[in-house]
């Protein structure tokens, strides 16, 4: 029931089209390496906030290669306690606004079947964001087989991919569909986009909502001119790794 009901939230916002741009569309991608992490993209109200993790040992560790790895900048230390504190604060939401949203997205850098069962214990000792409706963990990277995804806990959701053909039940556990935008445009993000590679990406936003999820680009050109043309493409969130510059184009937008 608890994610029925971020499902029900999330739903709504399927498309951008119904509504305004807000912080809620920003993908805080590689959050980690941001001066202040997990803080700055809260701050500005950012719907999804990504971390890589490497298990390493116990430690889940967060770091998008082995040479960043710090053992000091732990998965806990930089997310889940004060994701925690904050929906403390909020009386049980992700947001002090509790219609607002905000997906944790989890990326597996080391192998998925052991880093799963690490993170999963891990999380089972936060029980405010495993109970919190407007919080969403997803999985993405190196995940274990989709034959494997009904032994995992329902607090858990995993990052789909165009053109696989999913059952039912792993349909269910999907949130969203992602893939990189390069490889079905050479775009830099100035000018226009080319019409032959719109249509590309318009074609995989529609096939995405069909299935009832929303679709993400990863490495879209990350720029004005560009989150311009995103934005008139109606795409459900923007993926970026200059969250305030986003927040306020989307603000003046």
């Amino acid at each position: 029931m608890i994610r029925l009901t971020f499902f029900i939230f999330s739903l709504g916002a399927i498309t951008a089209s119904a509504q305004k741009y807000t912080s809620a569309n920003i993908f805080a991608h590689n959050d980690y390496v941001q001066p202040d992490p997990f803080h700055r993209a809260y701050g500005h109200g950012a719907g999804y906030i990504e971390a890589d993790i490497f298990l390493q040992g116990s430690d889940l560790l967060v770091a998008h290669s082995t040479e960043e790895i710090n053992k000091d900048k732990t998965l806990e230390k930089l997310y889940l306690e004060p994701l925690q504190k904050k929906i403390i604060q909020n009386k049980g939401t992700a947001y002090p606004n509790p219609t607002q949203t905000l997906m944790l997205m989890i990326d597996l850098k080391s192998e998925g079947v052991a880093t799963m069962k690490a993170l999963v214990e891990k999380l089972k000792n936060y029980p405010q964001l495993l109970s919190c409706k407007t919080l969403n963990i997803t999985i993405s990277g190196s995940m274990p087989d989709t034959s494997l995804w009904k032994n995992y806990p329902d607090f858990i959701y995993f990052d789909g991919r165009p053109g696989i053909v999913y059952t039912k039940d792993q349909l269910d556990r999907i949130i969203m569909i992602s893939t990189s935008f390069g490889s079905y445009s050479k775009w830099d993000g100035k000018n226009k986009l080319p019409k032959v590679e719109e249509d590309k990406v318009k074609i995989l936003i529609e096939d995405a909502h069909a299935k009832g999820k929303k679709m993400r680009f990863w490495a879209t050109p990350d720029i004005e001119n560009a989150w311009k043309v995103l934005t008139d493409l109606k795409m459900d969130m923007i993926v970026t790794d200059n969250v305030p510059g986003l927040a306020a184009f989307i603000k003046n937008e």
